[in-house]
């Protein structure tokens, strides 16, 4: 039998419901979802993502996808940094020229305070004050502050994860019109039922009803943070022992290795932005939110205002059951 080969992308951006789109698809019969679903190859401007899951050849990445049969129609992954990488979209087309892609965007500011914690959780990012860490951006860009555990260095820049406008322009310069697809959060939120079944439709996929749309990725943090911190970044001398064990428990999905990840985190409540760094926030971000609005022919003047709270536009938290 031929080997089955990725032919949809869920690109991004990071904490904006990628998770919950990418899981809802995954139910469907004709849908084959790789696992890990962000398996980071095609973005090789950020080289060492990808040996996170051991993924070192085209072979060992075309390998998550050998379980997908010829009842999988759409055959996908979901690396969010796929949409701000500067290569991944022209990779995956040199790879397979008729791909489609999903993308998802979210109010900015909402999207760099979640993503801090994200970032947080995996060790990537050391500082748990999200304002002290955006103010650390410059030192970063020139190497200075690094963490020991950083395996992606852009992921530091949380003013470029978020800045939409040069992301979109890239992406619609190399993708033509009927292989895309941008999804606002806030239209998300609003009706995942809808998104969910246009999503479908742009797939080429039969209609399929979801039970429940369930709440993915909620925010999150360590029930023993030492010990996760031991895990996901190991001291020097052991990193190649303990990430030998991971990688090869990753081999064995369910029963008592999933429980116990579970186990090991627990509900995290984001700290809220001070309203003055929400200010602050909303004016780094205003031109590219009016030049992204531009971009996409939508009115996103409410992402400017400053007075709604974060917390109300977590994807884990406001994700309906409409429709």
């Amino acid at each position: 039998m031929p080997r089955k080969h990725p032919n949809t992308f869920v690109i991004g951006a990071p904490k904006c419901g990628t998770s919950a789109m990418a899981h809802y698809l995954n139910c469907h019969p004709n849908v084959f979802l790789c696992d890990p679903k962000e398996p980071f190859f095609w973005s090789t401007d950020y080289p060492i993502l990808k040996h996170r899951h051991g993924i070192n050849s085209l072979d060992a990445y075309l390998a998550l996808f050998s379980a997908a049969t010829d009842q999988h129609r759409v055959i996908c992954e979901g690396s969010t940094n796929y949409l701000a990488s500067k290569n991944a979209i022209s990779n995956i087309l040199g790879f397979n020229r008729d791909a489609k892609f999903i993308v998802m965007l979210r109010n900015p500011v909402d999207v760099v305070h979640a993503f801090h914690s994200e970032i947080l959780f995996s060790c990537i990012e050391d500082e748990p004050d999200f304002e002290k860490a955006w103010h650390r951006q410059e030192a970063r860009k020139i190497g200075q502050g690094i963490p020991e555990g950083c395996e992606a260095e852009q992921f530091l820049q949380y003013g470029d994860v978020a800045s939409y406008a040069p992301q979109l322009e890239r992406f619609f310069e190399l993708v033509p019109e009927h292989n895309r697809k941008v999804i606002l959060f806030d239209d998300f939120a609003a009706d995942n039922a809808l998104c969910y079944r246009e999503t479908l439709q742009f797939l080429g996929l039969p209609e399929f009803a979801m039970e429940k749309f369930e709440r993915v990725n909620a925010a999150h943090g360590h029930r023993f943070p030492a010990f996760s911190k031991f895990i996901l970044s190991p001291p020097q001398p052991v990193r190649p022992i303990i990430n030998t064990v991971r990688f090869a428990a990753r081999k064995f999905k369910g029963g008592w290795i999933d429980q116990a990840k579970k186990w090991f985190r627990q509900p995290e409540k984001r700290k809220p932005l001070s309203p003055e760094f929400q200010v602050e926030l909303s004016h780094y971000f205003k031109s590219d939110i009016q030049r992204t609005s531009e971009i996409l022919g939508k009115d996103l003047s409410h992402w400017l205002n400053t007075e709604d709270k974060c917390e109300a536009s977590d994807p884990s938290l406001v994700i309906s059951s409409q429709g």
